[in-house]
């Protein structure tokens, strides 16, 4: 669910502000929070991305209508829950640096005290170090790879992971609290243990406070992109996703043994390095993190 409207009196009423999750997705454990997406489009153009099946031209990035003044309305008359942005959107598209929209929904959500959680791919959050670090914030950064090459298959327009591991740790120097999310695991695409090994010791190394992993989860659209980058894992991932697997509200899972191994393995390097580990819409008992999503950490 990207906007709200509400028809009222024949005025047509627009609401950025929304719980987050209103599909009550049954494997969702994240504590009650909003969601908030200042633009509508993502240009990462990332190859296993959701919202292809839910947002018309995702790939072309619009500001979302009067989005400051509309927020602003909204947040008068919230309750004060934390509030996550971006779920389906990066709130830092290129345009971020001129239209400066994602700063000012920081300004206003310090001005009015809503705790944030901040979720990007993008390096051009460190701009907004400044205001994050007077805030309660936390900054969750997606890396599903440390190889460059592998990255760019999968994520053909986002910044490289080295721009996003120096933007953790400017972010952590600033006293920001920082989470990265090392998800999707792709079964035999970015699924190996040395490699991941390699990101978590990064990670540490950093400061990095929590670790938030999950599987690929397969529609059409998305599976038909992967498949086609990634051709002689084809057969495999059919395998695993459409004979083997299962699927929760239309969404195929992979088989939750295997879904248990690949995460599992991640938590037991996380704890090797000492950080936190919680998965994200998987219904598996491996979080070592107080909350799924990382929000105990605006109260610390």
């Amino acid at each position: 669910m990207d906007i709200i409207f509400i028809l009222l009196s024949n005025t047509l009423l627009v609401y950025y502000l929304h719980i987050f999750d209103p599909w009550n997705f049954p494997l969702c454990t994240c504590p009650e929070k909003y969601s908030v997406d200042p633009y509508t489009g993502c240009e990462h153009r990332c190859i296993y991305c959701y919202i292809t099946s839910y947002i018309p031209d995702p790939w072309r990035v619009r500001p979302k209508r009067d989005f400051l003044r509309l927020f602003e309305r909204d947040l008068k008359k919230a309750k004060k829950l934390p509030i996550s942005m971006s779920n389906s959107s990066d709130p830092y598209p290129k345009v971020e640096r001129e239209k400066r929209i994602t700063r000012g929904a920081l300004e206003l959500m310090k001005k009015y005290d809503f705790p944030v959680l901040v979720l990007t791919k993008s390096n051009l959050v460190e701009r907004d170090a400044d205001i994050l670090s007077s805030m309660s914030s936390v900054v969750a950064i997606t890396i599903t790879t440390l190889d460059d090459n592998l990255a760019k298959r999968l994520e053909p327009m986002a910044p490289s992971p080295e721009k996003r591991l120096k933007a953790l740790e400017y972010l952590v120097s600033k006293g920001v609290h920082t989470i990265v999310r090392l998800d999707p695991i792709i079964p035999t695409i970015n699924d190996n243990i040395l490699e991941i090994e390699h990101l978590i010791k990064a990670l540490a190394n950093i400061g990095v406070e929590q670790i938030i992993s999950s599987t690929y989860k397969a529609k059409p659209d998305n599976f038909s992109r992967i498949t086609g980058v990634f051709k002689n894992s084809a057969y495999k991932l059919r395998e695993i996703y459409y004979q083997d697997g299962e699927i929760v509200r239309g969404i195929r899972y992979a088989p939750k043994e295997l879904r248990f191994k690949i995460l599992k393995n991640v938590r037991d390097l996380a704890n090797k390095y000492g950080i936190p580990f919680s998965v994200c819409r998987e219904g598996l008992p491996l979080n070592t993190a107080s909350t799924c999503d990382g929000s105990h950490l605006l109260y610390v």
